[in-house]
């Protein structure tokens, strides 16, 4: 059984894998082989057609030697919901429980937070799932919800030009009171390295590494933070996991540190899901 404390820090995504490919399930484990033992579920992602094809990937690594993070989604109406949406994740992947279960927007329910989380909790009391998370929340209501259900994990937006999680004291909020902090979207899907930023540039040609390896070194060593990445692509597996195999001078983690991206920096969130701004989900596919 994997813990908390035994996750390797980079997580298998599970966006847009083509499910009736063999080689994009190979390439899972091949991810796998590597080390790779947290794996993150969405029943929105078709219709639920890859967390099917993913029941025989579970199997053959054996459920004991995975992390299984799943995601109630729209729309929760009555609390039954919840339940109902975490047993169709067990009936179809065989399984007795989940190892974290969240929220992936606060908007996806039409009961309040609390007692969205009073019956998560409930869940994970019945032997449903050894944690519970949160994903894309404001610090308000992380911490309205970690005051009265103790959470363990946070998933969200963060990467070299989104830094908000950290600007609005959530990434210090999670370190503060144990909560992990899984960074969904860290390379912003390639499109940051597109970029060529200088410092990158730079970075990358003083410790011949890629531009991505630099980023996933700073978030994952610097800032101490997990990410979560799709990828069926065995090359780019490999690369993403020798990001951990090097370190940069402190003066290099702090310039990065410090880095801003101006047109992210402007953009409006909608916390509150009133129509003024933009979903925080949605914050990586700008530009």
């Amino acid at each position: 059984m994997v813990n908390k404390k035994k996750i390797f820090p980079i997580g298998i995504g599970t966006w847009k894998i083509n499910y009736q490919d063999s080689k994009d399930i190979e390439a899972l484990f091949h991810s796998y082989k590597l080390g790779q033992n947290y794996l993150s579920l969405y029943m929105l992602y078709e219709d639920g057609k890859i967390v099917k094809s993913l029941k025989s990937f579970i199997e053959k690594c054996g459920r004991e030697n995975l992390f299984i993070s799943v995601n109630i989604e729209p729309t929760i109406n009555e609390k039954s919901d919840i339940e109902k949406q975490l047993n169709e994740y067990l009936n179809i992947l065989n399984l007795d429980y989940v190892d974290n279960l969240q929220l992936h927007l606060p908007k996806f329910t039409k009961l309040t937070l609390l007692d969205t989380y009073f019956e998560m909790k409930r869940l994970q009391e019945a032997g449903k799932t050894r944690y519970l998370g949160i994903s894309n929340c404001s610090l308000e209501q992380l911490k309205e919800i970690n005051t009265n259900v103790k959470l363990d994990f946070f998933e969200g937006v963060y990467n070299l030009e989104c830094k908000i999680n950290e600007s609005i004291g959530i990434l210090d909020y999670c370190k503060k009171n144990g909560i992990k902090f899984v960074a969904y979207q860290p390379l912003r899907r390639n499109r940051t390295q597109l970029k060529n930023y200088d410092l990158l540039v730079e970075l990358s040609q003083k410790y011949n590494k890629t531009q991505n390896q630099i980023i996933l070194n700073w978030i994952m060593k610097e800032k101490k933070i997990n990410v979560l990445i799709k990828s069926t692509n065995c090359d780019r597996i490999d690369e993403n996991i020798k990001s951990l195999d090097f370190e940069m001078e402190e003066n290099d983690y702090k310039r990065l540190n410090d880095f801003k991206n101006e047109e992210f920096e402007n953009i409006k969130i909608d916390w509150d899901n009133v129509g003024d701004g933009i979903s925080i989900d949605q914050l990586p596919n700008q530009f």
